[in-house]
């Protein structure tokens, strides 16, 4: 009588066990099939097929692993359209604020077109400012008076004539110096016209001679 109590229990859970598995292989294939575009209920003719046995263990694995997975009727329909256009950069995904509201890209970044400006004093205690901008790629400082727009005059006996050149780049500023006698520093370092342009983009100060001047954006 307890053996065949024991059976019968077994074949109960046995079949509950059997009646779960084939309620969430029914859900769950339902989901694989509607998430590839087909009619859910077809996920109905894939169940019955391997549900014996072992099978239906191994099928219930397979697709609880198949049912989760990203597919890609799940992604953004704009980043899915961006990338079947040949070379088309995938859209931003939008960002949305507490409401819920699209919140607006954000401004690019606008270009730096900020000059230079080298500010010292010369020879008893006169002020100096000299103003470099994109107007010019190449910049010549010089002793001598300006003979064209692109000069740098530095009224000074140790300045050369012409002592260096300033090239612009960009956001970018260069200095080579041209040889003369006087010499030229960068931050207390000799600059040799052997060393060619140097990035000063990032100095504080140059001496051109005894003539000390700041470097500053403008």
């Amino acid at each position: 009588m307890g053996a065949e109590t024991a059976l019968l229990g077994l074949f109960g859970l046995s079949s509950a066990f059997a009646l779960v598995s084939l309620l969430l292989s029914i859900w769950m294939t339902w989901r694989i099939v509607a998430k590839a575009g087909f009619p859910g209920w077809l996920g109905l003719l894939f169940v019955l097929l391997p549900f014996t046995g072992v099978g239906s263990l191994v099928s219930l694995v397979l697709l609880w692993i198949f049912a989760f997975i990203g597919w890609p009727r799940d992604e953004d329909p704009l980043l899915v359209a961006a990338r079947r256009q040949p070379g088309a950069a995938p859209a931003a995904p939008q960002v949305r604020g507490p409401g819920g509201q699209a919140l607006p890209a954000p401004a690019p970044a606008l270009p730096d077109k900020r000059g230079w400006t080298l500010t010292g004093k010369l020879a008893g205690g006169v002020p100096l400012t000299l103003t470099v901008d994109g107007s010019s790629s190449s910049w010549l400082l010089t002793g001598a008076p300006a003979a064209r727009p692109g000069d740098l005059t530095v009224a000074d006996p140790s300045v050369g004539q012409p002592h260096a050149r300033i090239l612009v780049s960009g956001s970018r500023l260069g200095l080579e110096d041209l040889g003369t006698r006087g010499g030229t520093f960068i931050d207390g370092a000799r600059l040799l016209p052997e060393h060619g342009p140097r990035d000063i983009s990032a100095v504080r100060m140059v001496r051109l001679g005894t003539v000390e001047l700041s470097l500053a954006r403008a």
